[in-house]
């Protein structure tokens, strides 16, 4: 069976340090036998990270997804993964007011992360325009450039890559002139939101995990019978947009939304 202490060496080898923000996706059962079930898990990561730093988990709607803003509340259980729903309920954590993508936190920093999820600036998002807005904590964690754990799960997983969608659309937008903008508004319009069908550009994400280990940004180890991998927020984010914007037919296979990609491009180089 494994211990914290075996998950503590474990983060350790990935490069997690005392005072980091980290961030953990996870299959609980990809472990094996743990000793002291979930809260070694959780144990194994904050006695790493020490008291200066901050564990945070997501705390996903995925039951019922398309009713989630109508039946939504503070305590309504995570539903991605025993472990999430066991931080959530432990003392002293914290979560966000987010509908569909909230996240629990404890730790340092945990009320400046989860404070105000919805309060910034509405940023483009299939799933609710506040859901990775500027004042996220998926924004925040960016900024803070949080370590990010995948515990037996590969980068399909990484929720913070809808973050990325929003951003790349934003900057094709934003770079369409004024004379072009009643069309900008109209490919604005075209793209999806909640409950409304559009396009939207969702990133083939184990295709995108292979470019960043291909860039170096990707570490590996294992615990128990789980592989685990850890990225830096803020350097694989930038080389996922870089990526996009470079080669997004690599990455979005849907051609309407290639489409659309070119005829925002083109509108931006038309001044």
């Amino acid at each position: 069976m494994i211990t914290s202490e075996d998950i503590s060496a474990a983060l350790a080898e990935l490069g997690v340090r005392a005072g980091d923000i980290c961030l953990f996706h996870s299959s609980y059962k990809s472990l094996g036998p743990v000793d002291g079930g979930a809260a070694a898990v959780i144990a194994g990561f904050e006695s790493l990270l020490g008291r200066e730093g901050t564990l945070v988990v997501p705390t996903l709607s995925q039951v019922d997804f398309k009713n989630s803003y109508k039946t939504w509340y503070m305590d309504k259980p995570s539903d991605v993964g025993w472990l999430t729903e066991y931080f959530r309920k432990q003392p002293y954590v914290y979560r966000s007011n987010q509908e569909t993508h909230s996240v629990a936190a404890r730790g340092k920093s945990a009320y400046e992360l989860t404070y105000e999820h919805t309060a910034g600036s509405p940023r483009l998002c299939p799933f609710g325009e506040y859901a990775f807005c500027n004042t996220s904590p998926w924004q925040k964690m960016y900024d803070r450039n949080a370590k990010v754990v995948f515990i037996g799960v590969s980068m399909r997983y990484h929720t913070m890559k809808h973050m990325h969608e929003g951003i790349f659309l934003e900057s094709l937008l934003d770079a369409i002139p004024e004379p072009q903008k009643a069309r900008a508004d109209e490919l604005r319009g075209k793209l999806r939101k909640f409950g409304v069908e559009g396009l939207w550009p969702f990133y083939d994400a184990v295709a995108m995990q292979a470019a960043l280990e291909e860039a170096g940004l990707v570490r590996h180890t294992t615990c128990g019978e789980a592989e685990l991998l850890c990225v830096e927020a803020r350097p694989s984010s930038d080389e996922a947009l870089r990526l996009l914007n470079a080669t997004p037919e690599r990455f979005i296979g849907q051609r309407e939304m290639l489409e659309w990609i070119a005829e925002a491009r083109a509108l931006a180089a038309d001044i």
